[in-house]
């Protein structure tokens, strides 16, 4: 058991229980194992209060119980002024370590967790969706493959005693991280590591986490569904994480590519204010999900491994093409000429500060801790301005150069047209792009280049399936 403490004089007092494990250890054929196991300690009551009990309790606290599942961890978060500490530790201990296993609880959780699947991504979040398959894609045959919380079908078929099970398992005291901070009393931390010892002292082996396997091709993967415009999502993995001694030079390279809901990353200069393509075109090298309802990523999704992705919001079916060829062809420009000593300097002054941002709260202080142990790295903030204040340009764009490209690539694309899709980048057809208003010369002219760009990939190497398959 590790503990993380980062004590204060305020009132407020913040907890994260993070469990290295995660979807990444559902065992064979019961996908989403983690995350319901997760949902039911969540919200499912304890053995002594029904779920019900426990949010009517809560309440007058104005407290709740956060849960994230993701491929290697699974957290809880809580945030309770210290006048409810004793009366929300009493409750919040029994949710963890004493949980209810209640039928009605999971019946309930699983037809959450099904929704969650069939409507609010695959029917209403083209994005998401997108983001989310081209994992899949990337990912085939490897530990993360399944979204998180599995599948329909697996869903359905897990049982009771299956998530029992995966409890007694994965929930140990040896994988386990406590992150403590806030004004809470002498005597608590000591409290949480006895109540907590109560948990098996091990779990039992991880499934290895090996690199994805290699892209050989471009691939790509359409997914039909009735929608108003076309989401593309494309990527590929790399080996470089938290640590890795070019991950802040490609952090910076990616903030200029694409910094996530800014205007001044280079994606969206070139497709959104130029052309009016979309609401926004960003550029990622660490796992972001939610991205279209938060403007700073969320921490505890640390991964042994993850990608390089470009999300290209939503554009018009008749545009999607030369969105697709736009985009390319800035990867590709990127890729071969690095950036600009002004867009060095703009990024690497950002940065330095933008870390900032992402501590505002003392819960997300203590889940930077938890990943900055996770990966054995300083603090978030100090290993970020301390890794920029050494780079020089030469060196960011000598990183570009060495895990990035233009090619070999997965690209999903979810809408409407797919087919026609697949057969306009087959025998390669002009994508005209057309304005309502007058165009700088240059920009017309580089059109001319992007309408006609190859896409090249292989007949057998398109995929045209229906959005209704996903996560089945």
């Amino acid at each position: 058991m590790k503990f993380i403490t980062l004590p204060d004089t305020t009132p407020l007092i913040s907890l994260r229980v993070v469990f290295q494990t995660g979807a990444s250890q559902d065992p064979p054929a019961q996908g989403g194992a983690a995350w319901m196991t997760a949902m039911m300690l969540a919200g499912g009551g304890s053995r002594t209060l029904t779920y019900k009990q426990i949010l009517d309790a809560f309440f007058p606290m104005g407290v709740t119980v956060g849960c994230q599942v993701d491929k290697e961890l699974i957290t809880f978060t809580a945030e309770v002024h210290a006048d409810h500490l004793e009366a929300f530790y009493e409750i919040f201990r029994g949710m963890l370590l004493d949980p209810g296993w209640r039928a009605d609880d999971f019946s309930r959780l699983t037809d959450d967790a099904v929704n969650m699947l069939e409507v609010e991504l695959r029917g209403q979040n083209d994005e998401e969706l997108a983001k989310e398959i081209l994992y899949q894609r990337i990912y085939q045959g490897h530990p993360y493959e399944r979204h998180d919380a599995g599948s329909v079908s697996s869903l359905q078929a897990l049982t009771l005693d299956q998530l029992k099970a995966f409890y007694l398992a994965e929930f140990a005291s040896s994988n386990l991280i406590i992150a403590l901070g806030g004004g809470y009393p002498q005597g608590f931390e000591q409290r949480l590591r006895k109540d907590f010892s109560t948990l098996p002292l091990r779990a039992r082996a991880a499934v290895e986490i090996p690199p994805a396997p290699p892209v050989s091709e471009t691939e790509l993967y359409l997914l039909e569904k009735p929608a108003r415009g076309v989401a593309i999502s494309l990527g590929f993995p790399i080996d470089v994480r938290r640590g890795h001694p070019d991950y802040p030079a490609l952090l910076l390279a990616t903030s200029a590519l694409g910094q996530h809901r800014m205007s001044s990353g280079r994606l969206f200069t070139r497709m959104r204010q130029h052309r009016g393509l979309n609401y926004g075109d960003y550029a990622y090298i660490e796992y972001f999900p939610g991205g279209m309802y938060t403007l700073q990523p969320s921490p505890n999704h640390a991964r042994a491994h993850d990608i390089f992705q470009l999300w290209i919001r939503p554009v018009d079916r008749e545009q999607s093409l030369f969105a697709l060829r736009l985009a390319l062809h800035e990867l590709e420009r990127f890729v071969t000429t690095g950036l600009t000593q002004d867009e060095f300097q703009r990024a690497r002054s950002f940065l330095s500060k933008y870390v900032n941002l992402l501590l505002k709260t003392k819960s997300e202080e203590l889940g930077y801790a938890v990943d900055s142990a996770y990966y054995g790295i300083p603090s978030y903030p100090e290993y970020v301005r301390t890794g920029l204040s050494q780079l020089t340009l030469e060196e960011v764009n000598a990183a570009i150069r060495r895990h990035l490209r233009y090619d070999r690539l997965r690209i999903v694309a979810v809408g409407e047209g797919m087919q026609d899709f697949r057969d306009a980048i087959l025998e390669n057809r002009v994508s005209p792009m057309t304005y309502n208003s007058p165009k700088p010369e240059e920009i017309l002219e580089e059109d001319k280049l992007v309408q006609q760009r190859p896409v090249p990939v292989r007949a057998e190497a398109i995929t045209v399936a229906s959005a209704a398959e996903a996560f089945a």
